[in-house]
C-alpha cells in the first residue's frame, strides 16, 4: 500500500512538472516554426530574400539591353512553366531560340523605320532580334533571338500592396542595374512600385522575393515622389500569349 501511494505521488509530481514543460517546449517550437515561416519568401511576400545576392545574379543574367534606332531600353528572357497552362501566340524553336520581353515603345522606332532591334548581352556581345509579336495597347513586345538564355518565370499568386520587389534593367546604359522597393498599389494592368526606375529601365523585369516576374518595368511619374509602374505579367495573356487556365491568366486577380 505504501509503495503504491509513493508511486502515485511521484507520478503526480511528474505530471505537474513535465506536462507544463512539454507544453512550453511545444509552444516554443511552434513559435520558432511560425517565425521561420514568416521570414520565408515562399510564405511571406513582404520580406526581402535572405539570399538576395543569388537572386540579383539570377535576374541580371537573364536581363539584356535592347537598342533600337539609338533608343536604349531593357528586356529579359521569359518562358512558361507547364503549370502556367500558357504558350506563345507565335511559333518559335525551343532548341535554338529565346524569347525576350520588352516594352513596345522601346522597339516601336524599329517598326516604323524598318530597322533591326539589337540586343546587348552582359558580355557586350551584340545580337540581332526579330520582333515576334507586340501589343501596342498594353506596351508589350516579344523578341526572338537565336541564342539560349535561361528564362525568368511568372508569379503564381496575386500581388499585394507592400510586397517586396526588385527592378532590374539598363538605365542610362548601365547594364544590370538593380533597385529595391515595394508594391505601392495595383490598377488594372499597372503595378505601381517604389523601386526606382529611370530612362532605360523600360522593358526590364520587376521580380518578387523568389525571383519570379511580377511585371515589366515601364515608366515613372516625374512629379511624384518615387512612384513608378510596371505592366502586370498577366497582360501577356491578351495578345502575346495564349493562356488556358481557368481564369485565362497567369496569376489570379482576386
Amino acid at each position: 500500500m505504501y509503495v503504491d501511494k509513493f508511486e502515485s505521488i511521484v507520478l503526480r509530481w511528474m505530471v505537474i512538472i513535465l506536462v507544463p514543460a512539454l507544453l512550453g517546449t511545444m509552444l516554443v517550437v511552434k513559435d520558432l516554426s511560425t517565425q521561420q515561416k514568416n521570414a520565408d519568401p515562399e510564405f511571406n511576400g513582404y520580406v526581402a530574400p535572405s539570399n538576395l545576392g543569388d537572386w540579383i545574379d539570377l535576374a541580371r543574367e537573364r536581363t539584356v539591353t535592347v537598342s533600337c534606332n539609338e533608343i536604349a531600353g531593357s528586356g529579359f528572357s521569359f518562358d512558361f512553366l507547364p503549370v502556367d497552362k500558357a504558350r506563345w501566340s507565335f511559333k518559335r524553336s525551343e532548341e535554338t531560340e529565346s524569347i525576350l520581353l520588352t516594352n513596345y515603345h522601346v522597339i516601336e522606332p524599329c517598326l516604323q523605320a524598318k530597322k533591326l532591334v539589337k540586343i546587348y548581352l552582359d558580355e557586350k556581345k551584340v545580337l540581332e532580334a526579330e520582333i515576334a509579336a507586340f501589343d501596342s495597347a498594353r506596351d508589350i513586345a516579344a523578341l526572338s533571338i537565336k541564342r539560349k538564355i535561361d528564362p525568368l518565370y511568372s508569379i503564381y499568386y496575386k500581388p499585394y500592396s507592400g510586397y517586396w520587389v526588385m527592378a532590374v534593367g539598363s538605365p542610362f546604359a548601365m547594364d544590370g542595374t538593380t533597385t529595391f522597393g515595394n508594391i505601392i498599389n495595383l490598377e488594372d494592368d499597372k503595378i505601381f512600385t517604389s523601386a526606382s526606375l529611370n530612362k532605360g529601365n523600360s522593358g526590364g523585369p520587376l521580380v518578387d522575393n523568389e525571383g519570379l516576374v511580377v511585371g515589366m518595368n515601364t515608366g515613372y511619374r516625374a512629379v511624384a515622389q518615387n512612384v513608378n509602374w510596371a505592366i502586370d505579367i498577366n497582360a501577356l495573356c491578351y495578345k502575346i500569349a495564349i493562356c488556358e487556365s481557368d481564369t485565362g491568366l497567369l496569376h489570379p486577380i482576386k
